[in-house]
């Protein structure tokens, strides 16, 4: 056995060697800085081993650690990277024992020697395996820390970080473009090109830092001469050799807390280590990883110390919060104690929910003789710079060559991959449970995908609408191949007054100006339909012989229905020989993709939907949501007397008409406000695939015919005059439709549900006409004509000869 240990052992010390050589002489040095920089404790031998068989590798452990201290099992399958342990082997020995002082050896009174028994360790290894987080399943991992990305997260601290572990003070200086900083030997100082972004500078500060650290001879000059006078200093390092160390220190740094650098060139690699012997090229490697490693751990230790210094900040500015709104505000208001409220505000604080925090001064500021809010105002924006507002969503760009888009939901983070040439979708999930970040989920999604991006980039959240567009094309041209529509889609054609009769037949619908409907998987059948055919149970929706075999083909469990009863269909010629009434479970319906892309689509119809809420007769309701994308943000879930206070006012057009539905609740409008709060927060409809309702939203009433506009506040509704003007987006929404034809005649309200003969008597007379009213009349007149599906059905002949005997429920079980 020790034999074949050593046999392992030399065949992997082999491979490191080659592995070192071949580093240099290749563009994968960046890759082995980024495994170095997640296992930055390791040796430079393991570091090249876990590069060598598992780059994208991120936490290791072997598989009883695993099992025993995280409560996850190594995956069937997977195999172990192999790493060098060490495993000392401890030996006693007789030595002489020697006087501390002279080093002489002790004698006893017989004037022999003392012998001591020692105990010792002889260095010993071998080969062990150990498994990626990825090759493993089971409980999630608890968060450590956050990571950094993008513009630094936490710039401001990371910076005082960075200061306290450089070994000479840094400052920053206007400098030529093309220099970024430098270190003064001379000076023993650090000097930083101002003005650089975030990412840049703490690129450059840790770059300096490095030479500061590795290459200020005059230091180790004066540290090698006061330990020994006769010791030689230290010899300089050439120039070549200490730019490599330096950026790749930087590099590993930076990739460590999860600071993008955009594209790291290590083009001179392959030159500067030409002619190198191996034990010059690992003594390189060897110092870069002790100064990465030493300068993480520097930062991480001064990092948490920032933070713990910076907490007293926070209770103190919680404390004047308290006092401030307590002063202003009657009993029994606030509601908390001091020592209960000011712990739970500096938890908002710290976790980016300083949005509560300045809602809560606004408000009691608007009470009379509130003293000014703006120096607190003004050390809220401070804190907010120490602890942003936390993301929610995000998208990065990974290798140029795809999306990955995260977004935080109920359930926690879900993830979405695109291509970036077609903007189509190409992967999605989850991560694990317990993740509280968009980097952390970030980094969980790389995993879940096995993804090892060399770039990534943090992107505008503007590309979510070339992606929805790009999906809407798909939906349409998915509808048109299967003829999902009522009608063919034809392009019309500029038409005179004389020819507009005929246009009753060749225009396509006009989307009907009707409130938002629950979307039935076939439009011509409704649950009364089913309800007809003797089905009570209320958990399927009725189905055409035709619409069925579509759903079937785009894997949809369908049943049939006869006299009442159920059975699965399980290939189409059961579909095809069926004479009844076909059904599909409402749930799995509600999951489908078409039932998703059918939702997606009323966003299209913004001013259609929003006319048909103005028009109709009936009580309803309207919710309006700020439009996605990052110029609008700053007013995302911000309280209306935040608006106010930076003199924003709320305006129709950052908003999207997000659902529309008729207004059942009872009650006052306070009541039917705080019925619809809950409804979609904690059980909103299958149909509504948007954010719960939250701060910023406007929720719209039409009550008795008047309508009124209410802002989600951070403490109730407010309600907004002026947010909608019925007469003028009920006429943008007609003119919109007829401008499509140019055929716009200027009338909002063209009367009531003029017929199709009426409209081309009106057109032969040479007035114009509403090409919207002549859509709806053209299939107002056709739904008439239009013959219960299930009526049909009812009336055909039973064909025996093709029919199969289909299996009940209790038949389905069995197999």
């Amino acid at each position: 056995m020790p034999e074949k240990n050593k046999e392992r052992l030399k065949e992997i010390t082999d491979s490191i060697e080659q592995g070192i050589q071949s580093l240099f002489q290749s563009d994968r040095y960046a890759q082995f800085l980024r495994t170095m920089s997640r296992f930055h404790r390791y040796s430079v031998n393991n570091t090249m081993l876990i590069y060598m068989q598992k780059p994208d590798a991120t936490l290791v452990a072997g598989f009883n650690k695993w099992r025993d201290q995280f409560s996850r099992n190594v995956m069937r399958g997977e195999k172990g990277i192999k790493i060098i342990a060490p495993t000392p082997f401890k030996k006693k020995i007789e030595e002489e024992k020697l006087d501390p002082d002279t080093k002489a050896p002790v004698l006893d009174a017989d004037g022999k020697v003392i012998m001591e028994e020692k105990e010792i360790k002889i260095p010993m290894y071998k080969v062990v395996s150990v498994f990626d987080v990825s090759q493993t399943e089971g409980k999630p991992l608890p968060i450590l820390a956050n990571d950094l990305t993008g513009n630094v997260k936490q710039y401001e601290i990371f910076m005082e970080a960075l200061r306290r572990s450089s070994p000479v003070p840094f400052a920053f200086e206007t400098m030529e473009p093309n220099t970024d900083g430098y270190f003064s030997e001379k000076d023993q100082r650090i000097a930083i090109r101002s003005g650089m972004s975030e990412v840049q500078t703490v690129s450059a500060a840790v770059h300096e830092i490095t030479h500061a650290t590795l290459h200020n001879y005059e230091q180790a000059r004066l540290a090698a001469a006061k330990s020994d006078e006769t010791a030689e200093p230290p010899k300089p390092k050439d120039r070549h050799t200490e730019e490599v160390e330096a950026e790749s220190v930087s590099y590993a740094v930076c990739q460590y807390y999860g600071i993008q650098t955009g594209e790291n060139s290590f083009g001179y690699i392959a030159t500067w280590s030409r002619g190198k012997e191996l034990p010059e090229l690992r003594a390189s490697l060897e110092t870069i990883n002790k100064t990465a490693s030493g300068l993480i751990s520097d930062i991480d230790q001064n990092f948490r110390e920032v933070l713990k210094e910076y907490d007293s900040v926070l209770e103190q500015f919680a404390g004047d919060v308290y006092r401030y709104t307590a002063s202003v505000m009657e009993p029994p208001f606030p509601l908390n104690s001091m020592e209960e409220e000011v712990p739970a505000t500096v938890e908002d604080l710290k976790s980016g929910y300083g949005k509560d925090t300045r809602a809560a001064i606004l408000n009691a500021a608007k009470i009379e003789g509130a003293a000014s809010p703006d120096e607190l105002l003004r050390r809220l924006d401070e804190i907010e710079k120490i602890y942003p507002p936390r993301e929610t969503e995000a998208v990065y760009l990974l290798d140029n060559a795809a999306y990955l888009y995260l977004k935080e939901n109920e359930d926690g983070y879900g993830y979405t991959l695109y291509d970036k040439e077609s903007l189509r979708e190409t992967a999605s999930g989850f991560v694990d449970e317990g993740v509280s970040s968009i980097p952390t989920a970030y980094e969980q999604a790389l995993v879940v995908e096995h993804l090892v991006p060399e770039t990534s980039e943090k992107v505008s959240l503007d590309i979510l609408s070339k992606i929805a567009a790009v999906r809407e094309q798909d939906v349409q041209k998915y509808i048109r191949k299967n003829n999902l529509g009522d009608h063919e889609q034809a392009e019309p054609e500029p038409q005179t007054a004389s020819d507009q009769p005929k246009a009753a037949n060749m225009l396509p619908d006009a989307p009907e100006q009707a409130l938002d409907e629950y979307l039935m998987p076939d439009s011509d059948l409704t649950v009364a339909d089913l309800e007809a055919c003797g089905y009570l149970d209320g958990d399927l929706l009725p189905l055409s012989k035709d619409r069925a075999l579509e759903l079937f083909e785009q894997d949809l469990t369908v049943y049939m229905i006869e006299d009442g009863s159920v059975s699965m269909a399980f290939d189409s010629d059961e579909i095809q020989a069926h004479s009844g009434l076909f059904a599909v479970r409402r749930e799995e319906w509600e999951e489908s993709r078409e039932f998703s892309a059918a939702i997606e689509d009323w966003m299209k119809h913004q001013e259609q939907r929003e006319a048909a809420f103005l028009k109709t007769s009936q009580d309803a309701f309207a919710i309006y949501q700020v439009k996605d994308g990052d110029e609008l943000r700053d007013i995302r879930f911000e309280p209306l007397s935040w608006l106010e206070s930076k003199g924003v006012s709320v305006d129709h057009g950052n908003y999207d008409l997000a659902y529309t539905a008729p207004l059942t609740d009872t009650g006052s409008t306070d009541d039917r406000l705080g019925e619809l709060w809950d409804r979609f927060n904690n059980d909103h409809p299958a149909d509504y695939h948007r954010p719960s309702l939250s701060v910023s939203d406007i929720v719209a009433l039409k009550q008795n015919g008047v309508v009124s506009c209410h802002y989600v506040d951070s403490f109730g509704f407010q309600e907004i005059p002026d947010f909608l003007k019925p007469e003028n987006y009920l006429k943008n929404a007609e003119m919109s439709m007829e401008d499509d034809y140019d055929m716009i005649d200027g009338v909002i309200d063209n009367g009531k549900n003029p017929s199709v003969a009426e409209l081309e008597q009106q057109a032969k007379t040479g007035q114009p006409i509403s090409l919207l009213e002549l859509a709806e009349a053209s299939r107002r007149e056709n739904d008439e004509k239009k013959k219960s599906v299930v009526e049909q059905l009812r009336n055909q002949p039973v064909s025996r000869e093709h029919k199969k005997t289909a299996p009940d429920r209790g038949a389905e079980m069995e197999r």
